[in-house]
């Protein structure tokens, strides 16, 4: 007597491999707690070191997400616990429908998916009362699995190391902008489409495909660039973790909508009227020479000006006002100076922070940026007592 699963077997390379479905509660049950990778050990076998934070980010997503996809796990048992026999009729086709047929008491190793596995773990252990909506929604689920028969623990630590490497994720600006699901995306997506926001040229200008446009490309900034200076805009540098960040300008333009859009595009707006970014508009310049020529091409430099915007609030200033303010900032890049003569903040504002005194090279570690926005809001601060 055997527990069988319905499935679909095939081949890569010399092994027999089984695409098939568990219901995710059963799936906790039969797969065995990982060990950690030790490469030391005789037979060497086990996975990296979970990361407690993506665990519970999928299991946040399984609790919140009614309509969830994850993909396929990758399991392995031993030719003594498993065995695949075809459909009667379908034994000789390379890919062939038919019965993985399991030994009772079986257990699966876990060769890649063990943060999803021990998400759905948390999930039944938050929601273990009878008739818990969640509960019941991963009751009536499946979760995808492709089963290798194979006790060979090296070809495991191998499995893993080539499924990562053959995978390319996509790059933060394609996937925040297919993630429609947050609100922040939304908005964004939106306003780069907007007429009134002539620095986006209805979306032309930004970078969707990259991370960061190409030192000749006509784009001007990606769509990740964006993102993050918006949402810095909004609700400052308090948040330390992506996730964090992500969870409080999505709150933030939840509750307060019509603010949070008006905040945006009097930022924009401003920022679209910074000579350097006026004179693209205008067809003076181009983005690749903005980025040449000009500071206003930094990653750095651009979240230092998005934290100073809003820490300009408590001037009394709105971020279009505060954005307005940087006009009477030299945001051209300095040249390296000579040997023994280092640059200074008559030089540049950023000098010290985000630009090296003896090179003139430009950074954009964290630390740095948030430096360089205390001086901007600093100048701020100056050309408004100033006036």
């Amino acid at each position: 007597m055997r527990l069988e699963l319905p499935g679909i077997g095939y081949q890569q390379g010399n092994r027999q491999m089984v695409v098939t479905a568990l219901n995710p509660v059963a799936l906790v049950k039969t797969v065995t707690s990982p060990d950690r990778w030790n490469p030391l050990g005789k037979q060497p076998h086990g996975n990296r070191p979970q990361d407690k934070g993506h665990r519970e980010g999928i299991a946040q997503y399984l609790e919140e997400e009614e309509n969830f996809v994850l993909g396929a796990v990758v399991l392995y048992a031993s030719p003594r616990d498993a065995m695949f026999e075809p459909a009667e009729g379908d034994s000789n086709g390379p890919v062939r429908p038919g019965t993985l047929k399991l030994e009772f008491g079986a257990e699966f190793d876990v060769g890649d998916g063990q943060h999803r596995i021990g998400a759905y773990s948390d999930v039944m252990a938050r929601h273990d009362e009878d008739g818990d909506p969640i509960l019941e929604r991963l009751r009536a689920s499946g979760q995808p699995a492709v089963v290798v028969i194979d006790d060979e623990p090296l070809h495991r630590a191998q499995d893993f190391t080539d499924l990562q490497r053959n995978a390319k994720p996509p790059s933060n600006s394609i996937a925040l902008s297919m993630d429609r699901r947050q609100p922040v995306n939304r908005m964004l997506i939106d306003l780069v489409q907007d007429a009134a926001l002539p620095v986006f040229d209805l979306g032309e200008r930004v970078e969707f495909l990259k991370d960061s446009p190409g030192k000749l490309s006509a784009k001007l900034y990606s769509f990740n660039t964006i993102r993050y200076m918006s949402g810095t805009a909004l609700i400052g540098t308090g948040q330390r973790s992506a996730r964090g960040w992500d969870k409080a300008v999505n709150a933030a333009i939840e509750e307060h909508p019509d603010a949070s859009r008006a905040g945006l595009v009097a930022f924009w707006q401003a920022f679209a009227a910074l000579p350097p970014i006026a004179a693209i508009i205008g067809g003076e310049s181009t983005p690749a020479k903005l980025r040449e020529e000009t500071l206003l091409g930094a990653a750095g430099v651009l979240y230092a000006l998005a934290a100073a915007a809003h820490e300009a609030s408590d001037v009394g200033m709105d971020l279009g006002e505060a954005v307005s303010a940087f006009q009477g900032v030299n945001f051209a890049r300095p040249a390296p100076p000579p040997q023994g003569s280092p640059l200074t903040l008559d030089d540049s504002i950023f000098v010290g922070t985000l630009i090296d005194a003896e090179t003139a090279k430009v950074g954009s570690g964290r630390p740095s940026w948030e430096a360089a926005a205390d001086h901007l809001l600093e100048a701020i601060k100056q050309m408004r007592a100033a006036a």
